[in-house]
């Protein structure tokens, strides 16, 4: 602490009572983080105006994603754009499933010694692809091979569904009963068809395009509810065809992001301004302080963690100051006492100017000079973040981080991407702040972290 000379002398009883303030100019933080000033009691003598706050410059607005209008055109080529990617899948799973299609020589290889008309029956079955039908003729013939007329007939289940599908695809008209139709029947022959099981998995991408499809169809364009990002858990399309960056909110829960350079399409669950690779925080930010900044004079304040309340004297005049207060005293010359408690003493010093906290100590009561040195955090944010500190624009970089130091608690202002006014917070400690989106609205924030730890949303996995 930096001190001009200290004295110890023992302080009257009487002169702990609170006296009047006369001619001492003091103006309180109004704040969260301070509360409120110092008590003078009983009042007497003249009374002070407040210094009106110096006027702020308006700080650059912060982006955060706006969707992408939904209108009933770009809705409709996203409707066909689809309906042509279910197509080309259905096309390109063509020659993969005809491999598990029954094959009418080969069936009837081994159905020399059956009756003509037994053979005959067979063969009608496997041309109508009607597979409770093939069964049925194969088991009339050979009632014993249960297993041949089941490998078989689920060959014939395949063809079936994939037909089916196929004609739904080329009508536009696919229904996630088409595919969990076709799912099943490859289901049921991957025991005997070490293929199917393969087949199964390469099914996976048409599925998905086929429940895009029908979010597609369920949605309703220029609705006034999906025109910000939803906040909570959301269904996140991610579209390969979409740049990154780019977002479409589909329903109030459901939003499709630009997917292209990351991957094949995929739906998921989880928050949407996360899945466009914002950061995104589950935790409180710094909480909002009223007030203007101090950039000049004494700041004295009595911490709310010491909570008790401590006496002092400031050129004479006596004050109580409860835990959670602040004063702040215009330039001048400060010369401050106050007993240490117990048997210590007292303790006197010169203030100059700077912040000053009453801090105890294993010897009684002391001050302490404080200075604030705080690190804007901004290296999970790809995107630039603006703010205010005294009247002054500043940035930080995405991707980067900004020092900032001051002999006062530092008032940082900033726009939350509303383009709105600008909300302030008192960063009246040393340590780093994270930019990051708060995750129970989607717009930005500061959040105090915690041995440089960085937060973010759980991971669920469903």
């Amino acid at each position: 602490m930096t001190s001009l000379f200290i004295c110890r002398r023992p302080l009257c009883a009487h002169s702990l009572i609170i006296l009047a303030l006369t001619g001492i100019a003091s103006i309180g933080i109004s704040s969260a983080a301070y509360g409120q000033l110092a008590r003078r009691l009983p009042p007497r003598g003249p009374s002070l105006r407040n210094e009106l706050p110096a006027k702020m410059a308006d700080g650059v607005r912060n982006e955060v994603i706006e969707p992408i209008p939904l209108t009933a055109q770009r809705l409709a080529e996203a409707q066909e754009g689809v309906a042509q990617q279910i197509r080309d899948q259905v096309e390109a799973f063509r020659s993969d499933v005809k491999q598990v299609f029954p094959d009418e020589i080969d069936a009837l290889s081994g159905t020399s010694k059956w009756r003509p008309e037994d053979r005959a029956a067979l063969l009608k079955a496997i041309k109508s692809i009607d597979a409770a039908a093939v069964y049925e003729a194969w088991l009339e013939a050979q009632p014993a091979d249960t297993t041949g007329a089941e490998r078989i007939a689920r060959q014939t289940a395949v063809k079936r569904s994939f037909l089916a599908l196929e004609q739904s695809a080329e009508d536009g008209k696919v229904t996630n009963d088409d595919a969990d139709a076709l799912r099943e029947a490859l289901d049921k022959l991957a025991p005997t068809e070490p293929r199917a099981a393969d087949l199964t998995q390469a099914l996976a991408p048409l599925s998905t395009w086929v429940q895009i499809q029908g979010i597609l169809d369920a949605a309703s364009p220029d609705s006034a509810a999906i025109g910000k990002l939803p906040t909570g858990k959301v269904t996140i399309i991610r579209n390969p065809n979409l740049s990154l960056g780019t977002a479409i909110v589909l329903a109030p829960d459901t939003v499709m992001v630009g997917n292209r350079g990351r991957g094949g399409v995929a739906i998921t669950k989880g928050n949407a301004a996360e899945a466009l690779d914002l950061p995104v925080i589950a935790d409180e930010p710094v909480r909002d302080a009223e007030g203007s900044p101090v950039d000049g004079g004494v700041l004295l304040i009595n911490p709310s963690n010491s909570g008790v309340t401590v006496s002092y004297q400031l050129n004479g005049e006596v004050y109580r100051m409860e835990s959670g207060m602040s004063q702040r005293l215009q330039p001048a010359i400060w010369t401050i006492e106050f007993d240490r408690g117990g048997a210590m003493g007292v303790s006197q010093y010169r203030l100059v100017p700077g912040t000053y906290a009453f801090t105890p100590t294993e010897t009684g009561w002391e001050l302490y000079k404080r200075r604030y040195d705080v690190t804007i955090d901004n290296t999970r944010n790809p995107h630039d973040f603006h703010f205010v500190v005294n009247g002054k624009p500043l940035e930080v970089r995405g991707g980067h981080a900004k020092d900032l130091a001051s002999l006062y608690p530092i008032f940082i202002r900033y726009d939350r991407g509303t383009g709105g006014e600008l909300v302030q917070k008192a960063l009246n400690f040393s340590g780093t702040v994270e930019v990051g989106i708060n995750a129970a609205d989607n717009l930005w924030d500061i959040f105090p972290e915690e041995g440089n730890k960085k937060r973010t949303l759980e991971v669920e996995i469903f």
